[in-house]
């Protein structure tokens, strides 16, 4: 409403019998056709004169339900909310999601709107906006991070649906034709649903079961954000199996993790034990041999063990005795060697010296 040709054209467009009205209505209805074309938010835009009457209008290609020149749509809330703070440049209106007629339920409406002013800042008009609800329904239906079975949905004060499901569970039960039936006529009980529009605050659910019966865990948020005052409810939903799913993937990931590593840790901690253990199961067998007089082998089998650590050390010193216990009698053996040899030699003198 803002638009500096709005605000100009508004009044010659909402004047009868003015001489540029004709002009006026041209322009601004290009503006309006641009809008609903490139946005693709917007079904039907009006352009109200003071006392509620079209005056200029644009629409998507094939709507049906396109207001006329000259309907007085006086008594619709977008007027009568817009027209109430017509004093106020700053006012936006925000309808609730409700049948365009209520008596007839002819179809589901949302709209914006907005006192227009000249510059002058006089009341001049009323500017409208019909949002596309298959706009709202595919905004719902984008429900990326939620996975396969995750949707989200908007429900009124009393728990009918807003916007449409996201799976085809009515159809495909014979319920309705068309999901689009389903707006402001099929009622959710559900536990979370009902839960968050009667405490009027959020609600969150780690399970519960969902409209088609299947346990979801559910997010609710109680919304007033339109200018009427009716609760919105803004619902956000996944199977607990899927949700479930990626802890699940998670904790066997983990589990698998742990045996790998326990694994690893085992195959090391034996190589580490037996390197210790070997040489000192070699070293009890020596001692053994060495016990039993066998002094053959003083050297443990393989490669030496280099370094200052007390295997190696004891390793070395084991070594070290055993060589030095052979050397000893190695020298006793060679000393009775000699002690024999000098007997012998001695007692060969003294017969000499008897049978001289």
């Amino acid at each position: 409403s803002d638009t500096p040709t709005i605000e100009q054209l508004t009044e010659f467009a909402g004047t009868w019998g003015h001489a540029q009205k004709a002009a006026a209505i041209v322009q601004i209805e290009q503006i309006f056709q641009s809008m609903t074309n490139i946005y693709g938010t917007y079904k039907e835009m009006l352009l109200l004169n003071t006392s509620g009457h079209v005056v200029a209008k644009a629409n998507v290609e094939g709507y049906t339900f396109a207001h006329d020149y000259g309907e007085d749509v006086s008594e619709k809330v977008y007027y009568t909310y817009s027209y109430a703070e017509r004093t106020n440049d700053e006012y936006t209106f925000l309808s609730d999601i409700e049948w365009d007629n209520m008596a007839i339920m002819d179809y589901v409406a949302v709209t914006v709107s907005a006192p227009v002013h000249d510059v002058d800042g006089n009341f001049v008009g009323i500017v409208v906006f019909y949002i596309d609800d298959a706009y709202l329904n595919s905004l719902m239906h984008n429900t990326e991070g939620l996975g396969n079975s995750g949707e989200t949905y908007l429900t009124d004060f009393n728990g009918y649906w807003l916007t449409t499901s996201k799976f085809s569970y009515y159809i495909d039960e014979g319920l309705y034709d068309n999901l689009g039936e389903t707006i402001m006529t099929e009622l959710l009980t559900t536990v979370g649903i009902q839960e968050a529009l009667d405490t009027e605050s959020d609600v969150k659910k780690s399970s519960n079961a969902d409209y088609r019966g299947i346990a979801v865990m559910g997010s609710y948020k109680y919304l007033l954000i339109n200018s009427e005052g009716l609760p919105w409810l803004l619902v956000a939903e996944i199977d607990v199996s899927e949700a479930l799913k990626v802890v699940n993937d998670l904790t066997t990931i983990s589990i698998w993790i742990v045996v790998i590593i326990a694994v690893i840790v085992a195959i090391i901690g034996y190589i580490i034990a037996k390197r210790f253990t070997d040489p000192i199961i070699q070293l009890n067998n020596i001692a053994k041999k060495v016990a039993e007089g066998d002094l053959t082998e003083s050297k443990i089998k393989g490669k030496e063990r280099k370094g200052n650590d007390e295997i190696a050390v004891l390793t070395r010193s084991f070594g070290t005795m055993t060589d030095n216990i052979r050397d000893i009698i190695t020298s006793s053996q060679s000393a009775s060697i000699n002690v024999s040899n000098i007997a012998t030699e001695l007692a060969a003198s003294s017969s000499e010296v008897n049978a001289a």
